[in-house]
């Protein structure tokens, strides 16, 4: 009965091992979806500091004397 019970201890175990591993591969699609969603932001914030830049730039020059 000892080997029976092992048995079934080692296959329960297979399947609550199956079941975290599910788990965290739909943890890792979420955040990979998050990081791909923080990249992209992270990309518009450059681009808006690359367009403003030279703006800000002309404006903090003193004005001309000529």
């Amino acid at each position: 009965m000892s080997t029976l019970n092992d048995i079934l201890k080692a296959v329960h175990d297979v399947v609550v091992m199956n079941e975290r591993v599910t788990a965290l591969a739909q943890r890792m699609d979420r955040l990979e979806v998050s990081h791909s969603e923080i990249t992209d932001r992270v990309t518009r914030i450059e681009v808006f500091i690359d367009l403003v830049r030279p703006v800000i730039t002309r404006r903090a020059l003193p004005p001309s004397t000529d």
